[in-house]
């Protein structure tokens, strides 16, 4: 590869056609710079709104459910005063099935 060590040729200042080159290529960097700053920033805008609509759909689905688990909470505190003899034989019944579930697991683990 040749290269030209002729400071007419070199110098910016005295070789017109480099100089503009050169003073063309700075105003590209520049406008790739600052291309490439705007995009960081609507970027980090975009983050951050999908964000925040993350967490404002998670603290929707929470109260969602708290709501849910409250109303089934009451709604099993009126069966068991209403129904407190059929209450008992359920909840014995669904203990005896799951001792049953966990004492075969057991056995077939050994």
């Amino acid at each position: 590869m040749n290269t030209v060590t002729d400071p007419a040729v070199t110098n910016t200042t005295t070789n017109p056609i480099k100089g503009e080159a050169v003073g063309r290529a700075k105003e590209s960097f520049g406008e790739v710079q600052s291309a490439t700053k705007k995009l960081i920033h609507d970027g980090s805008d975009v983050v951050k709104e999908g964000a925040a609509a993350v967490e404002t759909a998670v603290r929707e689905g929470a109260t969602r459910l708290e709501e849910t688990a409250t109303k089934a909470a009451d709604k099993t505190a009126v069966y068991v005063q209403e129904q407190p003899l059929k209450a008992l034989l359920i909840a014995a019944g669904t203990g005896a099935l799951i001792a049953l579930a966990a004492g075969a697991a057991a056995r077939r683990h050994r």
